[in-house]
């Protein structure tokens, strides 16, 4: 287990490391997507801290926050109006209604819209689906919650939990990539894929792919 926090955190900074690189505007829109991204991959690495200090069950909320944090900088990139992106922009102060931005299930059902996101759609439905019910346990103290707290959490599912938050971390990278504007930044973050297989949540057989790309020099 402590290996593979520690091998998480060399992999959020393989990703800052990869896409730092400016903008490819300043315009409100990218501003305001780069500053959801950098909060989902915020949450990962708090993540981390909580796993680390043995409190696993506060660690889970920070999945849902990361995996929403994810969603609204890729909603804001490809589907908010301007309307939406300036109130994103405003400090609290300025104490506008956020009525009008969507929660989670009507952004997904923008990015099937975008013909543009139709490969990111199926991972984020496929996590919603099996990973929500438990996570909104945690977040609102029921019996997940209840009962991890009671019984301790079991190593192989904090395992799957550390994977399945680099996975997110992978994605936000490759956000941030799209953001540069600078062409392939794209396929340099999912190079991060084979350094660092055994930090994510693959199938076997994808991770025999990646393992044997790695092998002969290929690129997934």
């Amino acid at each position: 287990m402590e290996d593979l926090l520690n091998r998480s955190a060399l992999l959020r900074q393989a990703v800052l490391s990869t896409v730092d690189h400016p903008l490819a505007d300043d315009s409100s829109r990218l501003l305001a997507s780069v500053d959801a991204a950098l909060l989902s991959l915020e949450h990962a690495e708090a993540l981390g801290t909580l796993l680390q200090t043995g409190m696993a069950s506060s660690a889970m909320v920070l999945v849902r926050c990361q995996y929403e944090a994810f969603t609204r900088s890729v909603w804001i990139m490809h589907c908010a109006t301007e309307e939406q992106v300036e109130l994103l922009s405003l400090p609290p102060e300025a104490g506008k209604s956020e009525e009008r931005l969507p929660m989670l299930s009507k952004m997904l059902h923008a990015f099937a819209q975008v013909p543009f996101l139709a490969h990111l759609l199926p991972h984020l439905i496929e996590l919603k689906t099996y990973a929500w019910q438990p996570l909104n346990s945690f977040v609102h103290a029921g019996v997940h919650a209840l009962s991890r707290s009671r019984d301790g959490f079991p190593t192989p599912l904090a395992i799957n939990v550390i994977r399945m938050s680099n996975n997110m971390s992978i994605m936000a990278g490759q956000h941030l990539a799209i953001l540069s504007g600078i062409p392939d930044m794209q396929k340099k973050v999912l190079r991060l894929n084979e350094t660092y297989s055994g930090c994510l949540l693959f199938d076997e057989e994808k991770r025999r792919v990646i393992r044997e790309a790695s092998l002969s020099g290929q690129s997934i």
